[in-house]
């Protein structure tokens, strides 16, 4: 199912080189769509099968902020919104084989592809399911130096 994802998104970046982004958003909710039935299927796996998901999502992550910043305004949207759900949904099968902790450093990781300090859509902290955010102290989540030490991250609920 990764191979298709990232198929997808391939797709998607190559139409936005070519400058169409007509069919952005379709190949994006077949993204959403694949990686959804992949987090289905994720419900028995094991911390490795889990941490290699984390890691391609990771790099279709970056691929995403490379649409994302060449496309117009409502496919943004549509990129950040995909963005969200996907980073969502492994964060939390994450939290279920790793705990808090490897949640943590996988929205860590998920921090700096997005921009360090920001959200997918510029908004401090991150947003993942349940409502709650992490929310990182000013300068610690990455955004001056790249080897600042984070100081303090609290996960507040909404």
């Amino acid at each position: 199912m990764e191979k298709q994802a990232g198929r997808r998104l391939e797709t998607a970046q190559n139409n936005v080189k070519k400058g169409d982004d007509s069919k952005v958003p379709n190949l994006l909710q077949n993204y959403l769509q694949i990686k959804n039935r992949q987090n289905d299927l994720l419900e028995d796996m094991d911390e490795d099968v889990i941490g290699e998901v984390g890691e391609n999502t990771l790099g279709q992550q970056i691929v995403m902020e490379g649409i994302k910043g060449k496309v117009d305004e409502g496919v943004k949207r549509e990129v950040i919104q995909v963005q969200e759900q996907v980073v969502n949904q492994v964060a939390q099968r994450i939290v279920e084989v790793d705990g808090k902790e490897g949640q943590t450093e996988f929205l860590n990781k998920v921090e700096h592809v997005w921009a360090p300090g920001t959200g997918p859509g510029g908004e401090a902290g991150v947003v993942y399911e349940g409502g709650a955010r992490l929310i990182f102290a000013p300068g610690t989540s990455g955004g001056g130096n790249a080897g600042a030490d984070i100081k303090s991250v609290e996960v507040v609920g909404n």
